[in-house]
C-alpha cells in the first residue's frame, strides 16, 4: 500500500512541550532551533533571584562613580566657597547613577544576548509575548522603557518631594509582584508595556 508523504507541519511533544521540526528519516521531525523550540514560562522565583543578582553586579559599581561624583561636587563648591550636604549629595548622585547603570546595562544585555548576567546563571530569557515561547527579537526602545521601570523606585529616591516609600511599593507591586499573580503570561506591568515574556531556557 502507497503510505501518504509525512506532514511537514507535524509536531511532536518533547518534555509535555511541543517543538517544530523538519522530517527525516521515517518521516520523523528532527531537533529544532532555538529560536523555533517551545519553551515554558520562568518561575516567578528564578526572575528574583536573577533580578537580585543584577542589582548587585550594577550597584557596585554605581557606588564608586557616586562617590567620584559627589568628592568632584564638594571640590568644586569648596573652591567657590560655598558649602553643601555630603551625604545628602551622595544620595542623591547614587540614585541617579544607579538607574542610569542600571537601564543601560539591562537594555544592551537583553538586546545583544536576551539575558542579563543575573538571567544567564538561573537560565532565562527575555522573549517577545507575541513569539507564544519562542525566543526571538524585541525593540530596544522597549526594552530600554522595560529596564527603567526598574530601576524607577532607586531613582525616586532622589526626588525630595515625592513619597518615596509610597511610590517604591507601588513600582514594586506592578513589576516584580503583578509578575507573580498575572495569568496566562506571568508579566509585570514591564513586560506588559514591552510586549514581553520570560522564559526558561535550561
Amino acid at each position: 500500500m502507497n503510505q501518504p508523504p509525512p506532514d511537514p507541519h507535524w509536531r511532536a511533544p518533547r518534555e509535555g512541550y511541543p517543538y517544530p521540526g523538519t522530517p527525516g528519516a521515517g518521516g520523523r521531525p528532527g531537533p529544532a532551533g532555538p529560536e523555533e523550540r517551545l519553551y515554558p514560562l520562568a518561575t516567578w522565583w528564578s526572575r528574583v533571584l536573577a533580578r537580585a543578582v543584577d542589582m548587585v553586579v550594577v550597584a557596585l559599581p554605581a557606588l564608586l562613580v557616586a562617590l567620584l561624583l559627589a568628592l568632584v561636587w564638594l571640590g568644586a563648591l569648596n573652591l567657590l566657597g560655598g558649602s553643601g550636604d555630603g551625604p545628602r549629595r551622595y544620595g542623591y548622585f547614587l540614585a541617579v547613577t544607579f538607574f542610569v547603570l542600571y537601564t543601560g546595562y539591562e537594555t544592551l544585555a537583553v538586546a545583544r544576548w536576551q539575558q542579563t548576567l543575573g538571567k544567564r546563571l538561573v537560565g532565562v530569557k527575555v522573549a517577545p509575548a507575541a513569539g507564544a515561547g519562542r525566543l526571538g527579537p524585541v525593540p530596544v526602545a522597549a526594552l530600554t522603557v522595560r529596564a527603567a521601570l526598574f530601576g524607577l523606585p532607586v531613582l525616586l529616591f532622589a526626588l525630595p518631594s515625592v513619597p518615596q516609600w509610597a511610590a517604591l511599593m507601588v513600582v514594586v507591586l506592578l513589576t516584580g509582584g503583578m509578575a507573580a499573580w498575572d495569568r496566562p503570561n506571568q508579566q509585570g506591568i514591564h513586560d506588559k508595556i514591552a510586549g514581553t515574556v520570560v522564559l526558561d531556557v535550561r
